[in-house]
């Protein structure tokens, strides 16, 4: 999931706020974290140097960052959240590389300012950067009237680390801003956000709303819920169970509730990849390889419910395995074991982006508890019925009527 970027938006509300500081751009959104720019007269004048950021926001959130450029890949970032102690806050240089949480970026200049601290339930940090003129990939122009930024933050439990690498989650919210720098020019104080230096600084603050901004719908957990409770329902239960059931049961009518519910599980599967498809676009990941190799099995299932009619029709006919026997036979082991495999990937995937997660191995290991067992049971059966077949094969297929030598050849029942 991107942290910073997603094809799903709102529009945060924002306000003007006012006071004898010196000329900075700020945003605030509607959750009360606050961003706020100011270039130095020197900075704006020779193109590098110095630039200041405040960051701030309540102190039980998870983290808050801002950042440099159009979206989470090659930005960069700047993440703040409170210490071990709750008393202050820790600045931590990230660059963005889209696929996974930003890493921890050790070339920033950065230094965090005297007024920094968490205090009345809020966080903040007044941040010096010596190099955001320029980074590893991309550029900003400190007279650019539409300068880029994103930002993000995430609700919930305080990460509580004095360490700038400390694993964060995926956000609660994010968006994209543009500041006008050229509002954002004047002065020269070593902290133009201290008290200090706003009584000596003439000046205002100019207001950027958001471009755009978003999170994840309110039902998109609901909906990861479902998908990640459907699928593993349809893969490591029905499917196993039905092709278990044919192997080992035996009464009439069995290949028709073999059949029902592999079509049961084949719709289940179907709705569950619906469900994996919109959060796939909701946050950008339909070309990670848990989605691609998702869309894989369930298109190549839809083979299934052809080959094994053809193969039970057949059947009827020659008494025996025929040219659908194999196709259906093997090609559904192997294509339900490539979904149950795909589980593990997606609650992989989950452990790094979905909030629900929230960075947690419980999900993955509670689903290899029931998986494993589940598939090596199955695997199990389809061996000890193919040694028992073989067996039936050699010792039933010939009988010999009685009194007349005559030899009958017999088949096995389906």
């Amino acid at each position: 999931v991107h942290f910073f970027h997603s094809v799903a938006f709102y529009v945060a509300n924002t306000y003007l706020a006012s006071s004898a500081l010196a000329q900075q751009q700020s945003l605030c959104t509607v959750d009360n974290v606050c961003y706020s720019v100011n270039v130095p007269e020197a900075s704006a004048s020779s193109g590098s140097g110095d630039i200041f950021f405040q960051i701030s926001g309540p102190a039980n959130m998870s983290w808050i960052g801002l950042g440099q450029g159009t979206q989470m890949t090659g930005a960069n970032i700047f993440m703040i959240y409170a210490n071990s102690a709750g008393t202050n806050v820790t600045l931590s240089p990230r660059s963005g590389i889209g696929e996974k949480p930003p890493t921890t970026d050790s070339a920033a200049s950065v230094t965090l300012l005297d007024g920094s601290g968490i205090s009345d339930g809020m966080m903040k940090a007044n941040v010096k950067c010596s190099n955001c003129n320029s980074w590893s990939a991309g550029t900003m122009n400190f007279t650019d009237a539409a300068s880029k930024w994103i930002w993000a933050y995430k609700n919930g439990q305080p990460i509580a680390s004095d360490s700038a690498t400390a694993a964060v989650t995926f956000h609660s919210k994010f968006g994209k801003t543009q500041f006008d720098l050229t509002q954002a020019r004047g002065g020269n104080n070593p902290n133009p956000f201290t008290a200090t230096a706003a009584a000596a600084t003439p000046g205002g603050i100019h207001s950027s709303p958001p471009t755009s901004s978003g999170g994840p719908p309110k039902y998109f957990t609901a909906v990861l819920i479902a998908h990640a409770t459907l699928l593993p329902i349809a893969f490591v239960l029905l499917m196993p169970i039905g092709a278990i059931a044919i192997r080992l049961l035996s009464f009439k009518g069995l290949i028709w509730v073999h059949a029902g519910m592999m079509i049961f599980a084949y719709s289940i599967a179907i709705a569950g990849m619906g469900m994996g498809i919109w959060i796939a676009l909701t946050v950008n990941k339909l070309d990670t390889y848990h989605a691609i190799i998702g869309l894989f099995v369930i298109s190549c299932l839809i083979f299934q419910p052809v080959t094994g009619l053809v193969h039970h029709l057949l059947y009827k006919k020659t008494g025996g395995k025929n040219a659908a026997t194999y196709p259906h036979v093997w090609w559904g082991r192997a294509i339900v074991t490539l979904g149950i495999i795909n589980g593990g990937f997606g609650l992989q995937l989950a452990r790094d982006y979905a909030p629900l997660a929230n960075g947690s191995r419980k999900g993955e290991i509670a689903y290899g508890v029931v998986a494993g067992p589940m598939w090596i049971l199955w695997m199990s059966v389809v061996v000890f019925a193919s040694f028992k077949s073989r067996g039936k094969q050699q010792g039933d297929n010939e009988m010999v009527r009685t009194g007349s030598g005559e030899k009958i050849m017999t088949t096995n029942s389906q």
